[in-house]
Formats: C-alpha cells, sequence, structure tokens
C-alpha cells in the first residue's frame, strides 16, 4: 500500500463496537473534511502501511487503545466531490470494544466520543455518510446478506 498521491487518499477506518458503535465527534475546524460531524476513528495509511497496521497505529494516537482483535469487515472507493475531485479508498474493520476498555481510552484528537445504536446514528444529521452507510450495512447483515450468503 502506497501514501497518498495527489487527488488520491487511503485510509482506514474502525468500527468499534460492543453493541454500540463508538464515534469520534470532528473538531469544528473549517479546514478539515466533515467539520463537527461524528466519524469513526481512523486515519490515512502511511508509507509501508498496510490498513490493518495503519488503523493499529491511529487507535494508540487517537485512543490509546491498542485492540485484541480486528477483522476486515469491508472496503469502499469514493470519488469525492471536493475541487479538485479526489479518489478515496476506505478499509473498514471491526474491533469488539467492551464498556471498560471505553472507560480507560484517552482521546486526543477530536471534539468527544459517544456510543450510538445503528438507529440512532441514521437519525443523526452531522455524520460522515460513507461511515454511516457501514455501520448500516454490518448492523443489518442479516437482513441484507442473509447472514453474508452470495445470492
Amino acid at each position: 500500500m502506497t501514501a497518498d498521491a495527489p487527488g488520491r487518499r487511503i485510509a482506514a477506518a474502525v468500527l468499534l463496537c460492543g453493541g454500540r458503535y463508538l464515534l469520534q465527534l470532528r473538531d469544528a475546524k473549517p479546514t478539515i473534511l466533515l467539520p463537527d460531524h461524528w466519524a469513526c476513528f481512523g486515519g490515512g495509511i502511511e508509507e509501508g502501511e498496510n490498513p490493518e497496521a495503519a488503523l493499529r497505529r491511529e487507535l494508540v494516537e487517537e485512543l490509546e487503545f491498542r485492540p485484541r482483535r480486528m477483522e476486515l469487515l469491508t472496503e469502499m472507493r469514493l470519488l469525492m466531490p471536493l475541487r479538485p475531485p479526489r479518489h478515496d479508498t476506505l478499509s473498514f474493520f471491526l474491533v469488539p470494544v467492551d464498556a471498560a476498555e471505553i472507560a480507560a481510552m484517552v482521546q486526543h484528537e477530536g471534539a468527544g466520543k459517544r456510543l450510538f445504536t445503528a438507529d440512532q446514528l441514521a437519525a443523526e444529521r452531522r455524520v460522515s455518510p460513507w461511515d454511516l452507510a457501514v455501520i448500516l450495512m454490518h448492523a443489518r447483515d442479516a437482513a441484507l446478506f442473509r447472514g453474508g450468503e452470495a445470492p
């Protein structure tokens, strides 16, 4: 995996899940993408990293958290409607967490963190649309994918 090229970004994000989803409230800085919106924790992949290594690094940097387990859930490619347009590749991982692990997290990035059910998050007006799509896919897996079996 290579670092970002002009007009391209490769990133990894995590669904911290223990019945609900832990998201960060992004800072209200007008210079960042999706200011003051709820989003998954994660970030860009650096030169020489794979998505899992990048996410493990980001979780330590952002939350002082070292996950016990991590499972690739899905990947998506987006054409971001920015000026100029940007192509993003996002890898989403599922990481189980419990209440004690969440209580021990020390947040270093963003304006806050909060647990949401999928339905609460779907009703939230300030949420990253691609993160919401993946959370809803995970929460509604059985109804959408019949347990993950191909048709």
